[in-house]
């Protein structure tokens, strides 16, 4: 069977096995997603399980996107495009667009992200002279999960997420942290929208299990699905502050009794000598499946250096890519890691000064989060949603003040009062406001250029927004040329998710590129591909993997970081951070770093180089020598 060629035991086993609930506990490089499309495709082509009835749902969209084409290279693209291989919150969003009218949900819902709920959450707490604080407040809505329970122990937390609550529902959106509830809540309070889907979706495949939360380990017990299929590594459990629960996968075969559990140990992705410090670090983890990684090639030792300070770190890494760069290697072939964006930011600066080409993985080169892309996007809200009041304010004020600000104040306070939308408001003022007349004009022409032009992508409403409006003419007459640069970036990355959800055979309108870009990954940056060094947290670098890494910042206080409570978590994410490399791996302290009023201070180096350090087989070549006495605990 050709499903099987070059499979290990371990891996055949999960292809193949017929068990109806199967637990498989992929370490790093183990191949889990050759071992979970190859499933699929076995299913599939061996014993005639439709694609249309199978859910595999990921933690990342990256890891979606990728799953899918390798089904459609299994199975065909007729029969891959059918399958559903997309994050919990895409499933949601689809989900709540079918069914949320039962919940008093229209399909053209908008979904607000953690600034939307922070600027109508300070905007309550002023309207309404609430006594309490915006962070008060943010706590009660990541731990409450039944307000009416709550209201006496934090009435006035409480009253700004029941008056959140209420605009949610008048600017027809939902809060992106709440969507895989809602879809319980749905499933719950009606029956029929939950048969639907178990009967649609008789094999579930949950990717990344380890990372499961309350709200998406529920869906998984309502949905009950006939076949199970979960794949995760507790080793790499590094959400925990996000909402995730280890335990759940830790503890699957007690709340799954007779499951089947398979563990692919062989990691074909870095070399004897990384793969034994991985082993050696994570083994300190108590609380925590059985398993250990075998590796299948051998390679270099690993450089383990103590600096001076910051800056001579940043110099250390800068003159090793040289090096590497003069023996052949590529700039795109390096990874740089951190603990945190402070230290990433440090090492990209000094790597600009010296003309090393670098790729950040962040928010920071992010174009949809300009401002004035921002802008943009709103009017491409408002189309699709007209009761988001959140995109009309900001259509208001761009690309023309067609109002003040005390005309908005005023705006809300009648639509609040007369418990309509905000843009019922506006037209009914538009008669006798001049600004409000020529943004009304202005909507208008918008719809009807997106109407003759027969528009339903986003990349075409993007430029009839920027030539209707006088937006690029603006920013010609204005001589601002990165503006210019910033929208036909915004539109090409559009053209190029557009490309992608074609091939894929899913939705790639103007609302579904909306919703996409709430819950996307900051992976998905490495989709534009460049020749240049990549700088990230370790955070972003999950499931990603590189020839050579660096992980910079190794100082007690820093990584770990002082101020988690749970050490098993952090160095579960510098197992992640070992677990990227390939072939080299190189990590690096200081002797000093630089306080808050920037005086050099004495540093330690991290618990986790010692905990990683195995004498005997000589895995390190540097110039750090530990032991017990010189790390502070």
């Amino acid at each position: 069977m050709q499903l099987l060629n070059g499979l290990n035991p371990a891996q055949q086993q999960a292809v193949t096995s017929s068990s109806r609930v199967i637990q498989c506990l992929a370490g790093a490089g183990s191949g889990k997603t050759t071992v979970l499309t190859r499933r699929i495709a076995n299913l599939n082509t061996n014993h005639r399980i439709g694609t249309s009835n199978m859910l595999a749902l990921t933690f990342t969209r990256l890891a979606g996107m990728e799953m899918k084409e390798r089904v459609m290279k299994l199975v065909g693209e007729q029969e891959g495009k059918k399958l559903f291989c997309n994050t919990f919150h895409a499933f949601a969003a689809m989900v709540l667009k079918e069914w949320g009218h039962k919940l008093g949900i229209e399909k053209n819902f908008t979904i607000y992200d953690q600034q939307d709920r922070e600027a109508i959450l300070q905007r309550i707490i002023q309207d309404q002279n609430i006594r309490t604080t915006l962070k008060k407040v943010f706590d009660r809505f990541v731990t409450c999960t039944d307000v009416s329970i709550e209201k006496a122990r934090f009435p006035e937390e409480c009253r700004a997420l029941i008056e959140y609550g209420y605009r949610l529902r008048q600017n027809n959106a939902i809060d992106i942290d709440r969507m895989i509830n809602l879809v319980n809540m749905l499933w719950r309070s009606h029956t029929e929208a939950l048969q639907y889907y178990r009967r649609m979706y008789t094999h579930v495949f949950v990717d990344e299990f380890q990372d499961s939360s309350d709200d998406q380990m529920e869906m998984i017990r309502l949905l009950d699905p006939e076949y199970l299929f979960v794949v995760g590594d507790d080793f790499q459990a590094i959400y925990g502050w996000r909402g995730a629960r280890v335990q759940y996968i830790i503890d699957f075969p007690k709340a799954y009794p007779g499951c089947e559990v398979i563990k692919l140990e062989d990691n074909y992705r870095s070399t004897d000598l990384i793969v034994s410090a991985a082993n050696a670090l994570i083994a300190h983890n108590t609380k925590q499946t059985q398993k250990r990684l075998i590796a299948h090639k051998s390679g270099v030792q690993i450089d383990m250096i103590t600096l001076h300070d910051p800056k001579d770190e940043a110099a250390y890494i800068a003159t090793e890519i040289e090096k590497g760069v003069t023996k052949g290697m590529n700039y795109k072939s390096f990874a740089i890691l951190g603990r945190t964006n402070g230290l990433i930011n440090t090492i990209q600066s000094f790597l600009e000064k010296t003309g090393i080409p670098v790729q950040r993985i962040g928010n920071s080169d992010d174009v949809f989060k300009l401002n004035h892309i921002k802008n943009m996007l709103a009017w491409m809200e408002l189309l699709i949603n007209p009761k988001d009041s959140m995109a009309l304010k900001r259509s208001l004020r761009y690309p023309k003040h067609y109002a003040t600000d005390l005309q908005i104040q005023e705006l809300e306070m009648e639509a609040l009062a007369n418990e309509s939308s905000l843009l019922t408001v506006v037209e009914a003022r538009s008669s006798f406001i001049p600004g409000f007349r020529l943004f009304e004009e202005d909507l208008t022409k918008v719809r009807y250029q997106i109407n003759q032009n027969e528009a339903y992508r986003a990349s075409e409403w993007m430029r009839i927004l920027n030539d209707a409006l006088g937006i690029g003419a603006g920013h010609r007459a204005n001589g601002l040329v990165n503006r210019e640069q910033d929208v036909e970036r915004a539109i090409s990355y559009m053209e190029s998710w557009e490309r992608t959800k074609e091939t894929l055979g899913e939705d790639r309108t103007v609302s579904g590129f909306l919703k996409w870009l709430k819950y996307r990954d900051l992976q998905e940056k490495l989709t534009e591909e460049k020749k240049a060094v990549k700088l990230m947290t370790i955070h972003a670098s999950k499931g990603l993997e590189f020839d050579s890494v660096f992980i910079a910042g190794l100082n007690q206080g820093v990584f770990p970081s002082k101020r988690t409570s749970d050490f098993d978590e952090e160095r579960r994410l510098m197992y992640v951070a070992i677990t990227r490399a390939r072939e080299r791996l190189s990590l690096s302290s200081v002797e000093f770093m630089p306080d808050w009023n920037g005086e050099l201070q004495p540093a330690y180096p991290s618990q986790f180089l010692r905990e990683s350090l195995d004498v005997d087989s000589h895995l390190y070549n540097g110039s750090l020598l530990l032991d017990e006495g010189e790390i502070p605990f």
